[in-house]
């Protein structure tokens, strides 16, 4: 299958796949002008036939292919609600975890702890130590 304008390749570069907008035979090379899938850049490149025939076509633009492992998709789902949780929720290391912070203990570490520039101590505590005995 020849490679065309609009279609999603892989194999070109090794970073991500690319969005192929021009492609240009030129003897026994294939210029290709494409536009890189996730960073949007767009470069050229010239290769040989035997370079051009290895790429792997992965689908037109603007078409789904909903054949993908649903496992896979829920794990990288989940890690992305993880990776910017902490957009939405800044306590959200303390509400994911099995200790439940009392609210002074919140307070200490959010508001005067984590604000200074440089933390050298350690923030300790010892059930029962509060008093003189």
């Amino acid at each position: 299958m020849a490679i065309q304008q609009g279609q999603i390749v892989a194999n070109l570069i090794h970073s991500e796949s690319v969005i192929i907008n021009k492609v240009l035979p030129m003897g026994g090379m294939v210029s290709l002008s494409y536009t890189g899938v996730n960073s949007q850049l767009a470069n050229t490149r010239v290769i040989t036939q035997a370079e051009f025939e290895a790429l792997e076509v992965i689908a037109d633009e603007g078409s789904f292919d909903f054949g993908g492992d649903p496992v896979r998709f829920a794990l990288f789902a989940e890690a992305e609600r993880i990776h910017s949780a902490h957009l939405f929720d800044p306590l959200f290391a303390v509400n994911c975890s099995i200790v439940d912070p009392l609210p002074h203990q919140v307070e200490a570490v959010y508001k005067f702890l984590l604000p200074m520039p440089k933390i050298r101590f350690l923030l300790a505590d010892d059930t029962g130590r509060a008093k003189p005995s």
